[in-house]
């Protein structure tokens, strides 16, 4: 390598010092930056200025301000070129093209990076075609973007200049990670991060970081892609935000349907171009709001974004990028209903140019979309050649992309009559997605699970039903359904991060409620509450999943606990409610009705159950109307096959929410309600309540402490905590390792945010995260307050709320209301239930035994409850 022309040795010396700060802490650098500037305008030092404004404007390039950048590289530019200083010309220009480049020009920024080569020799040389490999991978040229990079790294091995080195294995591993070569990305990532953390390079270090979450989250490994994000946010807060890395967390949270989360960070991207005026990123963020809207079910708004991303890129010669766009538009075009023939031909050619250019992951991607058409189109030839194509996904691709292909495949083998074919492919998709549902361990990421995932549930159940007989559409049912409950909980309260956010949620909820505070400290508690509740949501986020386990239902060991008890689960399949009922070893299918009229009648018990409790009207009469309709349209169609005995009810849908004691058929009734079959069997396996007795009432709830006292002077030996000792960390102390716990206070079910729903005990809130800190908790716990054992219930009927997460950590009977109850009833209630259970009823059999001999006055309260689990 030629030796190349030296700066003055002053010059030298002042960027040797400044420009490695520069990606070490750009803060300090500005600083030092700035101060040389007034010295070498104090000793009209032209090349001390250039070199310091050339610092200034790689300082504005790291907090992600393109045109203060750009002011500040023309000026270092001008005054070097002023003064026939060639190197600190072309150094500069060297910087100014990543930043036309950033602006949106990148035929400008090609010509300028051109004339910094031309006037570069040696080491300096190879760092500006390092400079133009990324210029060129930006613009889609990877393949010769990744010769320059091979070629630029021997060079600055040969030379020793690490700092470089490190910049080049950090693009070259970005590239490798946007063309699906995982394992060569994460090498030259981590290879980066260690020369950059021996070089003291804290903030190229965390930016590193940041790739690496990129790459795990290309690999479909979610909670360490979370992590990874988090942590490289965590330490570069002070460079203010990245529209890329916004985009890359944006990404990441669509794939697993947290699309609120996803949209904040798509806004915050746009605002961070706009702002910065990053004008190349302009359109990704398009991109990405185009996604955003099909999984959000807005087509129509998706299109627009895609056809503007698609106009940002072809005006800057973005061909690869643009293709993507292309995609997400026609993929909008589908989902309006408006696609045809010509749009399988062009969906096809657009795929086809994105793995000719190498990006393999959207090119399948793309072909998967055309697939799907083609099946929908009854194109069936071209479906098979197309998933022939994209036969990569099926062994290469991250877990979501394999579902998608298997659930294509399966697609095409019923709609060509081979069910056996499609049986086997629906199979083994199902199988992928139990193993990409286990790799996600935070409870909120397991049960949203993907669109496909659903369908292709969907696609297996229906097959089981009409080719496998009931028996084997009951075992399949529990492959579809609230499977995330059947794997192995987390517990996020055990980060003492998370714990101390807990405790100083509690703190805030007790300022709120206290005194009247004026409205700006009010007005500061509530965000410092929302900070902190999303803080525990993105923690708890980066939990490790488990092992896949497959739910396999054994239908003799069912009937063997099932006894003499009838079950029946039932399932919502294309609008139309189906029955499975087990009575015996004998497994019998019904069609029951439409679920539109079951939901319509279900919102008018609930609303006519809620203005009677509160006590807004005493129209029983309307209550029993809702209730008998109810009862005709459920149990009508299945009255001969469920008897008068003890039931077990698994629901789907908003039919969680049913109280179903109030319908006439099963009143009085022991009657268990289970989220599927093989939860219900894996409670009943672990119900035995013999033990200690904990009594926990808060003065939250008017009649609550009177409510544990009655009760406790009936049990002689139980532990009570009542008013001011029933709070959160004595409650949980003590219901640990109980065998039955009670808990009296008000409940509150957080609509918008499941996981925050609580019970207020004597010091706030007891959450569901709260209870994650119990290792073993109570075999029976009884939640008596308002809307306890409500749920959000997600595609698959993945539930989300303080009675799931109880019988998902092993609790196997929860006694909840699922609405609205009145202080004095559930006192009545709950003692005579106590009563019933001490004289050897189960929790199902006592509930209803003291529904049944409720006060007619109080029965809206009462039947509110009901008994889930083992019962």
């Amino acid at each position: 390598m030629t030796a190349a022309p030296a700066l003055p040795a002053a010059d030298e010396e002042l960027a040797q010092r400044l420009l490695p700060i520069v990606m070490a802490d750009p803060g300090k650098a500005k600083h030092l930056a700035e101060s040389a500037l007034r010295d070498a305008e104090r000793d009209a030092d032209p090349g001390r200025k250039a070199v310091a404004l050339r610092a200034l404007g790689l300082v504005a390039q790291a907090q992600h301000d393109a045109a203060a950048a750009a002011t500040q590289l023309k000026a270092s530019i001008t005054v070097a070129r002023r003064h026939g200083l060639r190197v600190h010309e072309a150094e500069a220009r060297m910087s100014h093209a990543l930043i036309l480049d950033d602006l949106g020009r990148p035929s400008a920024a090609l010509k300028e990076i051109d004339r910094a080569v031309a006037e570069l020799h040696g080491h300096r040389r190879a760092r500006a075609i390092m400079q133009r490999a990324l210029i060129l991978r930006r613009l889609g040229f990877d393949r010769q973007a990744m010769e320059l990079y091979r070629w630029a790294l021997r060079a600055f091995r040969e030379s020793g200049d690490q700092v470089w080195e490190a910049r080049t294995l950090t693009n070259r591993g970005v590239l490798h990670g946007y063309r699906g070569n995982l394992k060569q990305a994460e090498n030259d990532l981590r290879a980066a991060q260690a020369l950059y953390n021996r070089l003291g390079m804290a903030t190229a270090a965390a930016q590193v970081e940041h790739n690496l979450g990129f790459v795990a989250a290309q690999a479909g490994d979610v909670p360490t892609a979370l992590a990874r994000y988090d942590r490289a946010h965590d330490r570069l807060w002070s460079t203010g935000a990245a529209a890329v890395g916004l985009l890359d967390r944006a990404d990441l949270l669509l794939s697993v349907r947290l699309l609120p989360e996803a949209d904040a960070a798509i806004r915050a991207a746009i605002d961070a171009c706009t702002d910065g005026h990053l004008d190349s990123v302009l359109g990704q963020a398009h991109l990405m709001l185009a996604r955003h809207g099909l999984a959000a079910g807005t087509p129509a708004e998706s299109k627009a974004a895609a056809a503007t991303a698609r106009r940002v890129f072809q005006r800057q010669g973005r061909s690869v990028w643009s293709a993507r766009a292309k995609v997400a538009e026609i993929a909008a075009v589908i989902a309006l209903g408006k696609a045809n023939r010509g749009t399988l031909r062009e969906l096809r050619s657009v795929a086809a140019h994105l793995l000719e250019a190498g990006w393999l992951q959207p090119g399948w991607d793309a072909l998967l979309d055309a697939a799907q058409l083609a099946v929908d189109l009854n194109e069936l030839y071209t479906a098979r050649e197309l998933l022939t194509e994209a036969g990569g996904a099926a062994k290469l691709g991250p877990a979501p992309l394999r579902v998608r292909w298997w659930h294509i495949r399966a697609r095409v083998e019923l709609a060509s009559g081979a069910v056996a074919e499609s049986v086997r492919a629906a199979t083994s998709g199902l199988r992928q997605a139990d193993a990409y549902r286990a790799s996600l361990g935070a409870t909120e990421l397991r049960v949203r699970g993907s669109a496909e995932t659903v369908a292709l549930a969907g696609l297996r159940l229906r097959l089981a039903l009409q080719h496998g007989g009931p028996a084997t559409a009951l075992t399949w049912a529990q492959r579809c359904r609230s499977a995330a409950l059947s794997l192995p909980p987390t517990h996020p309260s055990t980060d003492p991060v998370v714990a101390r956010h807990l405790m100083e949620l509690r703190r805030i909820n007790g300022e709120l409620a206290a005194a009247p505070t004026g409205p700006q400290r009010t007005s500061r508690l509530l965000r410092r509450q929302r900070v902190l509740e999303a803080e525990v949501r993105r923690r708890s986020w980066h939990a490790p999943g488990s092992s896949p386990s497959a739910v396999e239902l054994s239908i003799p060991k069912l009937a063997a606990a099932l006894g003499d008890r009838v079950l029946v689960e039932l399932l919502d399949i294309d609008g139309r409610l189906h029955a499975l009922v087990v009575r015996g070893r004998r497994v019998t299918h019904r069609i029951v009705g439409e679920i539109d009229a079951v939901r319509a009648e279900l919102e008018s018990l609930r609303f006519a159950l809620h203005n009677q409790v509160l006590g807004h009207t005493t129209d029983g009469e309307r209550l029993e109307r809702r209730a008998e309709a109810l009862d005709r349209l459920l149990l009508g169609p299945i009255a001969d096959l469920i008897g008068a005995g003890p039931l077990i009810l698994v629901p789907t849908g908003a039919l969680h929410a049913l109280p179903w004691s109030m319908l006439p058929r099963l009143r009085g009734r022991s009657l268990t309600v289970a989220p599927s079959a093989t939860i219900w069997l894996r409670c009943v396996m672990s119900s035995t309540v013999d033990g200690r007795l904990v009594l926990v009432g808060a003065h939250s709830a008017e009649q609550a402490a009177d409510e544990v006292r009655e009760i406790a002077a009936d049990r002689p030996g139980a532990t009570v905590l009542a008013d001011e000792r029933a709070g959160v960390q004595p409650a949980l102390a003590a219901l640990d390792g109980a065998a039955i716990g009670h808990i009296a206070a008000h409940g509150e079910f957080r609509v918008d945010n499941p996981l925050f729903s609580f019970l207020m005990l004597a010091d706030g809130p007891l959450t569901v995260y709260d209870l994650t800190a119990l290792r073993r908790p109570p075999a029976l716990l009884v939640l008596s307050g308002c809307d306890t054992g409500l749920a959000a219930v997600h595609p698959g009927d993945e539930l989300m709320g303080l009675v799931a997460a109880l019988l998902n950590m092993g609790t196997a009977t929860v006694i909840a209301s699922t609405g609205p109850v009145d202080d004095g009833a559930t006192r009545h209630l709950m003692r005579a239930f106590y009563g019933h259970l001490a004289t050897g009823l189960g929790p199902a059999a006592a509930l209803a035994a003291a529904q049944s001999a409720a006060d007619p006055r109080d029965r809206a309260s009462a039947d509110s409850f009901v008994c889930f689990g083992a019962g």
